[in-house]
């Protein structure tokens, strides 16, 4: 894929790994709309000023809220006239707000994704291109001492997934990716214990965090960016330690199964 003169959409735009996504597309040539409910004012204005001659829109809007993404992306329509890429990366983390958790991470990643589909859906007019949903390694497998992040991650691949059928791709010519990044640098660190639900394991999730291989937002960035290059419909891929590995989910049932 090339970047130059396509349109993307990146959620949770303002900052960390979606903030670098957005660099990183804008360096590549593209026209990036960033819908946030956060502001950065600096680094936006930073932005629109090394790429002056490219579309740099922003828009706050909380992803957890339907109507107001269904506006939005109405909205991106219209400023860009077509939309050929969405990565979706906004997401929170604290168990202890388990409907927040919900609505914003996996609701947030639904919302943006079906918003986007009228307005890329080569049977609706638009241009096919592709969507990138960033899920996490604790979608993959579990672990313990975030058992509702992992949930909404775990969600999100297999929305994801659902959505990577080859004959929808055939009508559509939009294309689904996963990407599950492992511990990366961003403020989902900050006060990590204190946004537990179990908070007597307190000591053994310092030791779980002080062994973990922890990568940059801009390393996942660059990754992505490598993952929309790929253009594969239906790929996972594990993002570790600056690299991507794609990964074989497969089926568990088969529905065939012979009865007890």
């Amino acid at each position: 894929m090339s970047f130059r003169g396509k349109n993307a959409v990146v959620t949770g735009g303002a900052g960390g790994i979606g903030l670098q996504v957005s660099k990183q597309l804008l360096a590549a040539g593209a026209g990036v709309a960033i819908m946030d409910i956060q502001d950065n004012l600096e680094e936006f204005v930073k932005l629109r000023a090394a790429h002056p001659t490219q579309s740099v829109m922003i828009v706050k809007m909380d992803v957890a809220n339907k109507k107001g993404v269904e506006a939005t992306y109405e909205e991106i329509a219209k400023t860009f006239g077509s939309i050929d890429i969405v990565v979706n990366v906004a997401g929170i983390f604290n168990d202890k707000e388990v409907q927040r958790t919900l609505l914003v991470n996996l609701g947030g990643i639904i919302n943006s994704t079906l918003s986007a589909l009228p307005y890329m859906s080569k049977d609706n007019g638009g241009k096919g291109g592709t969507i990138v949903n960033m899920s996490s390694v604790v979608g993959l497998d579990p672990m313990f001492i975030i058992p509702v992040y992992g949930a909404t991650k775990a969600g999100i691949i297999n929305f994801t997934r659902c959505l990577a059928n080859d004959k929808y791709h055939t009508r559509s010519g939009i294309k689904f990716v996963t990407v599950c990044p492992g511990a990366t640098m961003t403020d989902m660190f900050t006060n990590f214990t204190e946004k537990i639900i179990f908070p007597e394991t307190s000591d053994e999730t310092y030791k779980i965090l002080d062994r973990l291989n922890k990568q940059s937002a801009a390393d996942v960035s660059r990754c992505i960016l490598s993952v929309l290059e790929k253009d594969k419909n239906g790929a996972v891929y594990v993002i570790e330690g600056k690299r991507v590995f794609p990964i074989e989910l497969k089926p568990q049932w088969t529905g065939k199964e012979q009865a007890l």
